[in-house]
């Protein structure tokens, strides 16, 4: 029998807190030869790589908000503390600016050197008064041993980092929100009450002084900002013969990944203010519909940014690194998913008409990537039709093939459909929609990616229905058998 503790770890705090506690968006660098991002080993390196450039990223916001000048020589024991700093499992930072400043504490075990702990740590000033700098010992069958975090309590910003697991998988996360923020340090203060309750009181007045607080968006986007200078530069191993890539889509790959980054950041910080702002009381009608508004834009907008850069990563990939398919119900995933097509449709002032089966057998695809091809395809399909068009979404069985087709009817149908606004390609990769701003894959990326996950994608045009787009997954053989 396992027991469960009865203290959440970091990881499970920030997990249960979504979507204010947010993942990464650190780019990864999947070789030519490597397995699929599915690897776990691949995923272990990705979320370490995670974690160092988030905390490069916390020491850059502690040298630009403590007072102290940045590199003074003589601290002296007289040194105001500015805030509290929480780590494990070793101390995290050697700059004597953040060392004097802030009150520091460390979770070890056992198993760790203890002269890697502050108060033995060489190279020190014999003058420096390091009271405020002590270990906390974990028992050894606490969970929380096997993760690293950081947590930062100042009078300018609060923040938590927290390298850990979920669902078995690694994972790097980040939070300002003053309610994670309390979570993690009430979380924290079990574990004190546990191994040292000597120190609690003391802690707990700490804690009380440097309580969390709402966060300056100028100090979000200083971190998001932080974290896009410090993620490391892929470089191909000695080893390594490069992808034969044509020139002209190696650029524009090169683009693109840096077009994608660019955007999921700074909206990805603008979404968290805003949910950040959705959580205060007594918003007003109008102020909580606006904000939503924001909210749902960014999500919509990161969502495509994510589907670009799979796409791309899938387009230039070696038979190698093919995706995984699997046996998935596709039910399921259309249940979770045509809420999000009705609001698309009718904040377009569409209306979205289904018809699907009750039971639909499984198919062979890839649930996580189909998903999105579907929402980025249903999204550009409702962005080419006029106001007050009907959609008919239908899902048949065909003998071997799950079909999923979709046309647009417009209210009068003796009147020609409008051909579908002018787009524009960028690069090899890309469309873009000058009247509309919306930017996407071109129709042959989106057919391979199809062609990738196991189906096909057929386009036609018609006078009266414009475009229909039929897609085609094979059924599963188990669910035939």
């Amino acid at each position: 029998m396992v027991r469960k503790w009865l203290l959440p770890t970091l990881s499970e705090v920030l997990a249960k807190a979504e979507p204010t506690g947010i993942d990464l968006l650190v780019p990864e660098f999947n070789p030519p030869d490597s397995q699929p991002t599915t690897d776990v080993r691949q995923q272990e390196l990705k979320a370490e790589s995670q974690w160092h450039s988030a905390i490069a990223s916390v020491e850059t916001l502690l040298l630009t908000s403590l007072p102290s000048p940045i590199g003074a020589s003589e601290l002296s024991e007289e040194t105001v503390i500015e805030g509290l700093l929480i780590t494990a499992p070793l101390p995290l930072f050697s700059h004597p600016a953040i060392v004097s400043q802030l009150h520091t504490i460390t979770f070890t075990t056992p198993h760790v050197n203890r002269q890697l702990l502050p108060c033995q740590s060489p190279g020190r000033s014999r003058n420096l008064d390091l009271t405020h700098h002590f270990p906390i010992e974990l028992l050894l069958t606490d969970p929380l041993a096997d993760e690293r975090f950081c947590l930062v309590l100042t009078q300018q910003f609060s923040l938590v980092v927290v390298l850990g697991e979920e669902n078995g998988e690694p994972r790097c996360q980040f939070s300002f929100d003053p309610d994670d923020l309390d979570l993690a340090w009430k979380s924290l203060r079990g574990r004190i009450m546990l191994t040292a309750p000597e120190h609690l009181a003391y802690l707990d007045e700490l804690a009380a002084q440097f309580s969390p607080i709402e966060p300056d968006y100028r100090w979000v986007m200083a971190f998001s900002q932080s974290l896009l200078a410090h993620q490391p530069v892929a470089q191909l191993a000695p080893t390594q013969q490069p992808v034969e890539v044509p020139t002209k889509v190696a650029a524009d790959v090169e683009l693109i990944q840096a077009l994608t980054h660019e955007i999921r950041t700074p909206l990805t910080t603008i979404r968290t203010m805003t949910r950040l702002l959705l959580r205060q009381p007594d918003l007003s009608p109008r102020v909580l519909k606006r904000l939503s508004a924001i909210d749902r834009e960014c999500t919509e907008q990161i969502d495509r940014m994510e589907l670009i850069f799979s796409a791309v990563e899938l387009a230039t990939a070696q038979p190698s690194q093919a995706v995984d398919l699997t046996t998935m119900s596709i039910g399921e995933l259309l249940e979770q998913s045509l809420p999000h097509w009705q609001q698309q449709a009718e904040r377009r002032n569409l209306n979205l008409a289904v018809a699907i089966p009750h039971k639909l057998p499984a198919v062979v695809s890839n649930p996580t990537i189909l998903d999105r091809v579907l929402t980025g395809l249903v999204e550009n399909f409702t962005r080419n039709l006029p106001s007050g068009s009907r959609i008919q979404v239908e899902v048949t069985p065909v003998g071997d093939k799950l079909k999923l087709q979709l046309q647009s009817q417009s209210d009068d149908d003796e009147q020609p459909h409008t051909p579908a606004q002018q787009r524009h390609s960028i690069g090899q990769l890309l469309t873009f929609q000058p009247e509309t701003g919306n930017l996407s894959l071109n129709l042959n990326v989106t057919k391979n990616l199809f062609h990738l996950l196991g189906g096909k994608l057929i386009v036609r045009q018609h006078v009266q229905q414009g475009e229909v787009l039929t897609i085609f997954l094979p059924l599963s053989t188990i669910a035939q058998s």
